[in-house]
């Protein structure tokens, strides 16, 4: 458990009456970055909002965000995260941990939403924050480098191999992509095709033309040094020395179940497509930011999209059909 969590929501008091007995603004689903962002500037807009967060995604393993406004040294996800709730909490949003398991609509237009033990909320707009799940591979010591000297984002973290020797980790035309992504900031690669037996000859075409050295090997091991990379180990036995790498792995996944039910229009990608002035999905009341929707996935673009989406739950919850007085003190 997060030290952090100190706004919890009443839940005796829902469990006593069916859930029913508080009526939010907005339930935000996903207290990552872009989730907390608009639970900030919804708390700011005298809103009661819920924050329901079962601690997954990026930023929780995010060891280091080095691009973002006023953090010249970097700042991890965990600890945006915690300066986040805490800052959350200030303004009155309550927080709970735990994980969705079933999202409806009752016949008012009523969002109600129930957490593994069987809590309910209800909520006049949601927002969803869910995100997504990377599939990272699970090699020893691969954790601990995440965000640090090991990086997944060429558009975050591009700059920090700059003609650098670089390993690159994948398999598919995803490890391709990634190698030319690179070729911007270093000429210096190694490809490693993990996670498939041997190389077919299409592959071993567009590997060949990348001009790098690569090994077809699973890495079964990563030597690292309080989250600084110093080498790989391969399944045949090959040692490559490395200081830093690029992952580029396909089998990721959008969270997008919850919201399926619902009249949500979902891109091929899994992604959820939404308004790109408003962030709202093409199901009214229901809003999605951050990476689960297509965008760079980014932090900072992740906060531009929470606090774009509160914004416009405020409007909406103005309007005259959704009017609600604001929270008492």
């Amino acid at each position: 458990m997060i030290g952090c969590w100190t706004g919890y929501a009443n839940e005796a008091n829902d469990r006593a009456d069916g859930g029913t007995r508080m009526l939010y603004d907005t339930i935000v689903i996903g207290g990552g970055i872009a989730g907390l962002q608009a639970a900030i500037q919804l708390g700011r807009s005298l809103r009661r909002v819920l924050v329901i967060d079962k601690e997954a995604g990026r930023s929780v393993v995010a060891k280091n965000y080095r691009n973002i406004l006023g953090f010249p040294d970097g700042v991890s996800g965990p600890e945006l995260r915690k300066r986040g709730m805490q800052q959350a909490v200030k303004l009155g949003v309550e927080l709970k941990q735990g994980e969705v398991v079933e999202l409806v609509r009752d016949t008012d237009g009523i969002f109600v939403v129930t957490t593994a033990d069987q809590s309910r909320y209800r909520a006049r707009t949601l927002l969803a924050a869910t995100g997504l799940t990377d599939a990272f591979p699970p090699v020893p010591g691969l954790t601990e480098c995440l965000g640090e000297s090991i990086f997944i984002c060429p558009d975050c973290d591009g700059y920090e191999v700059r003609a650098q020797p670089t390993l690159v980790i994948g398999a598919g035309k995803e490890l391709i992509h990634m190698s030319r992504r690179l070729c911007h900031y270093t000429r210096q690669q190694t490809l490693v095709v993990h996670g498939v037996p041997a190389v077919d000859g299409e592959q071993l075409i567009e590997l060949e033309k990348t001009g790098f050295p690569w090994y077809c090997a699973n890495v079964t091991a990563i030597d690292q040094r309080q989250g600084q990379l110093q080498a790989v180990e391969l399944a045949n036995g090959i040692r490559l020395q490395a200081r830093k790498a690029f992952l580029a792995n396909p089998g990721g996944s959008v969270n997008n179940e919850l919201l399926q039910p619902f009249s949500v229009k979902i891109l091929p990608s899994g992604h959820v497509l939404v308004d790109p002035r408003t962030k709202e999905t093409s199901c009214r009341n229901i809003w999605a930011v951050g990476d689960l929707v297509a965008h760079s996935q980014m932090a900072a673009v992740a906060m531009g999209d929470g606090a774009q989406a509160a914004i416009w739950i405020n409007k909406r919850l103005m309007e005259p059909s959704e009017v609600s007085p604001p929270p008492t003190e």
